[in-house]
């Protein structure tokens, strides 16, 4: 995370989990299936369980920046990026650069292309030049990617200043995004909250365009 945007530097995206503990099991794969042609008109606001989203105001954004992938053919459209940001029902405060900063428990920026051939190697390419090589964030053991009927996921974690977070990178054939997880109580999200939550984000937050 390079920072707060604003009075604090700038930093792409969050998605900041109430109640951290969750289950500790493994995520679950499923098979990788083929594009079915779903291309998407825009981003929404999405839906996300004891969570109330709305569309990212005014200047501070929050989390992981996810870089542009130039070689992924361009959105046919204006909206092609965009932040969100879901609060549940306590807020999370954040001591950074000397200012306590109240922020968001989610939120999420959604990237938009034309197409997507390959998900799992465009996660790959997103994590290693958004994630790995952000020199603001300590990686703390291995990534772990799963796997949808739709979507591949990538999630890490990792420490920002002195948060610990849990990080996901995410791809499907027409749409590429990121979610950090900051914990309330202290200690990193586990993977498969962290999973299930960026499922739901992928699920809810995606306009599909008229066929």
């Amino acid at each position: 995370m390079r920072g707060l945007k604003g009075a604090l530097g700038a930093v792409g995206l969050a998605v900041l989990l109430v109640g951290c503990g969750g289950d500790s099991s493994e995520p679950k794969s499923e098979q990788l299936g083929k594009d079915t042609g779903i291309r998407y008109d825009k981003s929404g606001v999405p839906t996300v369980q004891n969570m109330v989203c709305d569309r990212k105001r005014g200047s501070i954004r929050y989390g992981l920046n996810v870089h542009k992938i130039d070689s992924l053919p361009e959105h046919d459209g204006e909206d092609d990026a965009e932040d969100y940001v879901c609060h549940g029902p306590d807020r999370i405060s954040l001591a950074v650069e000397g200012r306590t900063v109240a922020v968001p428990h989610i939120a999420a920026e959604y990237d938009l292309y034309g197409a997507v051939a390959d998900p799992l190697k465009t996660v790959k390419t997103a994590y290693t030049e958004s994630l790995a090589g952000d020199d603001e964030r300590t990686l703390v053991g291995e990534a772990e990617t799963v796997t949808t009927k739709t979507a591949a996921i990538t999630c890490q974690k990792n420490v920002w200043e002195t948060y610990p977070m849990t990080t996901c990178l995410w791809a499907n054939h027409g749409a590429v995004g990121a979610v950090d997880f900051f914990p309330p109580a202290g200690r990193h999200p586990e993977m498969a909250e962290a999973v299930a939550r960026t499922k739901e984000l992928i699920a809810t937050g995606l306009v599909a365009s008229p066929r």
